[in-house]
């Protein structure tokens, strides 16, 4: 696997020539053609010299499954970032390697002034306020949806008659055990796809986990720093809600989820007061409950037949996805039961 490593050249595209030096120190390994180092640089100024700390994240062309994955990322930060109302690191540079074709980007490193969790972590009470605020902000902040680039919305990645053999497959590999009213649940989701085909859509970042929202040390009200915009797409925003109840090692329950989805609107019509009914954001959340627990059958379906070696950090964010997209399901079983 070729691996572009950031130099001195590259700094001093970024910054100028008073760059004399640089020292990378690999941080973060991402699906493993995306690779983030914090580099130290030292600059030469009025007779004295200074370090400072910048943030690169390097992604390889070749790596991703489609061509809008490999280029996502840094679209995102070329044409969107710069127009979005959220808390958000400084860019410096953004650049496509000409021999290489790696696509780099060059940032602020919040390291001073964000708490940055590392797996496993389970956000406390104040720590997911700050990232519902977060959302709140995203969510409403106005953006041009129609870019190709942009992950798609999950409902048009079910394959509802594939569902089934998904589920079946993680089964066989020993890992799930019966999920009674499957058939039911992937019914409600063709229905609440057909009812929400034409509803209003956002910006959503995706993949938020705790390692992915930096938390301001003078945490307070102030809300996360979303990082990492490799999953950036469109879609209704309870999906990123979604996602907080399906974190690997439950990361976000650390409020009860009725509390939780109450403090996100809360914020949001602080905002926005045009906001739905209770009974309304009820029936979207579990459309986006529902829609994205099944999205999620496919990776683990990939994953049972495929697994990650031990002892890497895929292996053992399924070796707990597993559990809680199982969970989930049957939780889910019940609850469009009681509808």
């Amino acid at each position: 696997m070729q691996i572009y490593e950031p130099n001195l050249d590259l700094l001093r595209q970024a910054f100028g020539n008073s760059i004399q030096d640089c020292r990378a120190e690999l941080i973060k390994v991402a699906l493993g053609w995306s690779r983030v180092y914090r580099m130290t640089l030292t600059r030469q100024g009025q007779g004295h010299s200074s370090r400072e700390t910048v943030v690169v994240k390097t992604m390889d062309p070749n790596g991703p499954p489609t061509k809008f994955d490999a280029i996502r990322e840094l679209h995102y930060y070329e044409i969107l970032h710069p127009r979005l109302s959220i808390a958000k690191p400084e860019v410096y540079f953004l650049t496509t390697d000409e021999t290489t074709g790696f696509h780099v980007i060059v940032m602020e490193d919040l390291s001073s002034t964000h708490e940055i969790p590392t797996h496993p972590h389970i956000w406390t009470h104040e720590e997911l306020k700050s990232v519902l605020c977060a959302y709140a902000y995203l969510h409403t902040s106005p953006a041009k949806l129609d870019y190709a680039w942009l992950a798609p919305r999950h409902e048009s990645a079910l394959n509802f008659e594939r569902i089934a053999d998904q589920v079946a497959t993680v089964q066989r590999a020993g890992i799930w055990g019966d999920v009674n009213g499957l058939s039911d649940l992937i019914a409600y989701a063709r229905e609440s796809c057909q009812n929400y085909a034409n509803a209003d859509l956002s910006l959503l970042h995706g993949d938020t986990t705790p390692a992915n929202a930096p938390l301001p040390k003078d945490l307070g009200a102030k809300p996360a720093t979303l990082i990492d915009w490799q999953d950036v797409g469109v879609g209704m925003p309870e999906f990123d809600l979604a996602y907080i109840d399906l974190q690997p090692f439950e990361s976000g329950r650390g409020i009860p989820r009725t509390e939780l989805l109450d403090l996100y609107w809360c914020y949001r019509s602080e905002i926005d007061p045009d906001i739905p009914s209770a009974k309304e954001r009820y029936a979207r959340q579990l459309h986006a409950d529902v829609v994205f627990t099944l999205w999620l059958t496919a990776s683990a379906s990939r994953v049972a037949l495929h697994p990650y070696p031990e002892g890497t950090y895929p292996h053992m964010h399924w070796a707990s996805q597993f559990g809680v997209v199982y969970n989930r399901l049957n939780d889910l079983v019940q609850e469009i039961n009681r509808q």
